[in-house]
């Protein structure tokens, strides 16, 4: 019975999972029910990308968080797993003793091998069940298979367990000394990207201004003067006309009437800045993409938002 609502409670959380993506699916075919509004159209798909990748994206940095705090426990769990067995324990007994104490989010995890091995099921495979369940985690993978190697071999247990216990411990330390360095990198990274935010609204109330002015004036005639690049894809198929399409798109969408060609142009220099950004902070201050997708979503939001805005509230 017990066993059931494990695997019960494991394809529920799966589903949850997925359940954006599939939400974000069914805006998009609704969607392409308002093609001749491209306006609309192109909000409920932008609606649908935000349901389908922010969710999954904190799901996955949660995911993440989850398996680094883990870890973190691992060196403990090794340790009271060895004493339990210099007094005469068992690997099983030993993992049965150690299943009553207190590992935060990895206590879960040893009750479900605890729950397995009451099952009659082998030591070596409900450890490698639970490697399987943390598949993310290569240090855990490498833990169990380490375990299985002296379990097998009948080596000295208790002392692989320490020995393993102190690399990790090591590791860790080493990954807490890299991330206190490279704070100051990814802090640096949030800045440079909020300083395009400043340049492009600087532009947009000094360039854009000045480039309707000379269109209306005619400065200097057509050689010198400013004119929109998409003048020329008008009823224009070329290849080379594409991004004006998209320009016009993005337009329609937030109801830019004025120079929308470099209106969208910063909207989407804002998005994928935002995007890429994020990512390589991730990876600089925790050494992970996926933890990338949260900064990724921070600034993509925040500095979409802060444009929008100013240019809703036509301060740009």
């Amino acid at each position: 019975m017990k066993k059931h609502e494990k695997k019960k409670q494991e394809k529920k959380r799966f589903n949850i999972k997925f359940i954006p993506i599939i939400i974000a699916a069914m805006l998009i075919i609704i969607s392409t029910f308002f093609y001749e509004n491209i306006g609309l159209m192109g909000n409920l798909i932008l609606l649908a990308v935000i349901i389908g990748i922010i969710p999954y994206a904190f799901f996955s940095y949660f995911e993440y968080k989850k398996v680094k705090t883990m870890e973190e426990q691992l060196p403990i769990f090794l340790l009271d797993l060895s004493e339990a067995q210099k007094i005469g324990m068992t690997l099983p007994e030993a993992l049965k003793q150690v299943s009553k104490t207190d590992y935060g989010k990895l206590t879960e995890e040893i009750n479900k091998i605890n729950y397995q091995l009451s099952w009659g099921v082998p030591t070596q495979e409900a450890m490698n069940n639970f490697a399987l369940r943390l598949k993310k985690s290569k240090l855990i993978g490498r833990v169990v298979r380490i375990i299985n190697e002296a379990y097998s071999s009948g080596g000295d247990i208790a002392r692989t367990m320490e020995a393993t216990a102190s690399d990790i411990t090591s590791i860790k330390e080493a990954e807490r000394e890299r991330r206190s360095v490279t704070y100051q990198h990814m802090l640096i990274m949030y800045a440079i990207f909020y300083i395009f935010i400043g340049i492009v609204i600087a532009l947009s109330q000094t360039l854009i201004p000045l480039m309707e002015l000379d269109i209306q004036a005619g400065i200097a005639g057509d050689i010198m003067s400013f004119r929109d690049p998409c003048d020329i894809c008008i009823n224009n198929p070329e290849l080379f006309c594409i991004n004006c399409s998209i320009f016009s798109v993005v337009c329609q969408m937030f109801g830019i009437e004025t120079s929308c060609y470099y209106y969208a142009l910063f909207l989407l220099m804002v998005l994928i800045q935002g995007i890429f950004s994020g990512l390589v902070a991730g990876q600089i201050g925790e050494g992970s993409v996926t933890a990338g997708l949260k900064h990724s979503s921070i600034m993509t939001i925040s500095g979409f938002s802060v444009l929008l805005f100013l240019l809703k509230a036509g301060v740009i």
